[in-house]
């Protein structure tokens, strides 16, 4: 799930969106530390750039799929 995108490295937004694409129940920073290996303030300043893109969504503390784009993939840009 982490580790490659048609065979290139993926970075670290790519894989936190793919993280958060696929827990469509929501999932808060502090639960994506150790399956990242990334500390909660790195994972935080990329969660804010993809909500700021309008890649991702967040209800109170918890970060979720964009409705109806959860199986896109982290490569694909999202109309707004």
């Amino acid at each position: 799930m982490f580790n490659q995108i048609a065979g290139q490295k993926m970075t670290l937004e790519a894989k936190v969106l793919d993280y958060i694409n696929h827990h469509p129940e929501g999932v808060r920073i502090s639960e994506m530390e150790a399956p990242l290996g990334m500390s909660r303030l790195r994972i935080g300043f990329v969660a804010k750039n993809l909500l700021d893109q309008g890649k991702i969504v967040r209800i109170e503390n918890s970060y979720y799929p964009r409705p109806g784009n959860r199986d896109e993939g982290p490569k694909h840009s999202l109309s707004p």
